[in-house]
């Protein structure tokens, strides 16, 4: 009897073990599925996003333009987020040339880009000039500008033009005839108009930095500056004013009414010096700097009137090949005529554009010098280097044009 007891409860506990078993199994089988599903599914992924390897991650497309992009449409350089192909943005050609510098300096400006680091627009300007930037932009291309471009005038000094002495270089006439007065000048272009002619010249150049800088950088080139012969660095800022275009003049400081109280500096021009000593001073004047195409007076309203004084003058720049302006301060001066009478090219001023700074006073003056030039066909004006006397001469030559005047350096007015 106790061995059927036995044999009944044996039953239920072995079935009980065996539905355990079945679980187990089946949620093994499962997790093994559910791996296999992640497997397959990843590799899937996986194929479907290698076709682009920067699938899913941001991308900077640089586009830089080439000098003619009609001859290959390919971008210059596509990097990538971490700039590792732009070492191999160049368009890939058998034949292609080593980049030049300026296409070289573009690529690391790229590289840069690619690489996170920041680069201002100026800094890529400084590095890289590329051309034809002016056409290249968002708006139709500007029509060509009808301004004609500053004609630099040569370099000075013509060697041949030049004297050595114990004084400096002073100018002469070549051995084969050229002068000074004409390689210097500013040349007029062929075809200018022989009426409505108006010259100015600004005077007292060199003295004043900051003005010298600002009439020649503010002035057109066709205006004539006279330079003083006391003033530092006077063969610098003809050598600037030259290649700004502007001929230029040597002032010559002559004696005036109520001198010495009145003094226009050292080695003025006297009355009451000999020749000999008024032409030892003339040579220091003339050796302070080269490449002018002639003198002006300085002050010199009792000089002027000195026939014998000035006389001997004017032979000796003459034989210098120089011509002479007069700055028409003194309705008296002899100077213009003595010059022509010495063979030698001289003009004389129509008028003082500005004896005092006000701009009523010098707006009235250039009134004059077109009524001048309009009826007497040439108009000749002096004015002072002052940025508001500059400032007015320049913004009244730029309407010269629709007035019907032209502008002439004063070399081009002066006759013998």
């Amino acid at each position: 009897m106790g061995a059927k007891i036995a044999a009944k409860g044996v039953g239920p506990i072995g079935d009980g073990q065996a539905q355990e078993e079945g679980r187990r199994r089946f949620g093994a089988l499962s997790v093994a599925a559910l791996l296999v599903a992640l497997v397959y599914g990843g590799t899937l992924a996986w194929l479907l996003l290698s076709d682009n390897r920067l699938a899913g991650e941001p991308v900077i497309h640089l586009v830089l333009a080439e000098e003619d992009p009609a001859e290959d449409e390919t971008p210059l350089v596509t990097p990538g987020p971490d700039g590792a192909d732009i070492a191999d943005a160049t368009p890939d050609r058998p034949d292609a040339e080593e980049p030049s510098a300026d296409e070289q300096a573009l690529l690391d400006a790229a590289r840069r880009i690619g690489e996170g680091d920041e680069i201002a627009p100026e800094d890529v300007a400084a590095q890289v000039r590329i051309v034809g930037a002016e056409s290249v932009s968002g708006e139709e291309e500007a029509a060509p500008d009808a301004t004609p471009a500053i004609r630099a005038l040569p370099p000075v000094p013509d060697p041949a033009l030049v004297e050595k002495t114990p004084q400096g270089l002073l100018p002469q006439i070549a051995a084969d005839g050229r002068t000074p007065r004409d390689v210097y000048a500013r040349p007029v272009p062929p075809g200018t108009p022989v009426m409505r002619r108006i010259a100015l010249v600004v005077s007292g150049m060199g003295i004043s930095e900051s003005a010298t800088a600002h009439a020649i950088e503010k002035l057109p080139p066709e205006v004539t500056l006279s330079f003083a012969p006391y003033g530092p660095g006077l063969q610098e800022w003809i050598a600037k004013a030259r290649a700004a275009g502007h001929e230029v003049l040597l002032e010559l400081p002559m004696e005036p009414f109520g001198y010495p109280q009145n003094d226009p500096g050292p080695y003025t021009l006297l009355t009451s010096l000999s020749a000999e000593e008024n032409l030892s001073r003339l040579e220091w004047l003339m050796s302070r700097f080269t490449g002018y195409a002639g003198v002006m007076n300085y002050q010199g309203a009792r000089f002027t009137t000195s026939a014998s004084a000035v006389e001997a003058v004017m032979a000796a720049l003459q034989k210098r090949g120089l011509l002479y302006v007069d700055n028409g301060a003194s309705a008296r001066s002899l100077a213009p005529q003595l010059a022509r009478d010495a063979g030698m090219p001289a003009v004389q001023a129509t008028r003082i554009i500005d004896p005092v700074q006000n701009p009523q006073v010098i707006a009235t003056s250039l009134e004059v010098l077109e009524e001048t030039a309009a009826s007497a066909a040439v108009a000749i004006g002096v004015a002072s280097g002052f940025p508001v006397t500059v400032d007015a001469l320049a913004a009244w030559a730029a309407t010269l044009g629709e007035k019907n005047f032209v502008l002439v350096p004063v070399s081009a007015t002066a006759q013998k």
